[in-house]
């Protein structure tokens, strides 16, 4: 479960810190998407930073913004055998990216 004080929290720390792109990428090579290639984790993880702060200023929905990070990850993953599972199917992934952001965690 993702807090949303917790990563409302986080955000805003970032972001008087320099920003949350750099813990995001961290989180993402964490994952393991460095063997994606395309996008890289730093590239990947401006997009990732844009949701956070859709959610942080707009909706508060920590399930919606796992969602959207899954749809990310599923838009940008590898297709490997020409079809994708669904959305949900990434969500585990996109909450391990999300967790490891608020807790400052890139193992």
């Amino acid at each position: 479960m993702l807090l949303f004080s917790a990563l409302r929290d986080r955000y805003l720390a970032d972001r008087g810190a320099g920003g949350a792109s750099p813990a995001i990428a961290a989180a993402l090579t964490a994952i393991g998407w460095r063997a994606v290639r395309e996008p890289t984790p730093e590239e990947l993880a401006g997009h990732v930073v844009d949701l956070i702060a859709e959610c942080v200023a707009e909706h508060h929905d920590t399930a919606r913004l796992t969602w959207q990070v899954a749809a990310l990850l599923r838009a940008y993953g590898p297709v490997l055998d020409g079809g994708l599972p669904p959305v949900e199917a990434y969500e585990p992934a996109a909450l391990d990216v999300l967790q490891r952001y608020v807790r400052g965690a890139d193992d």
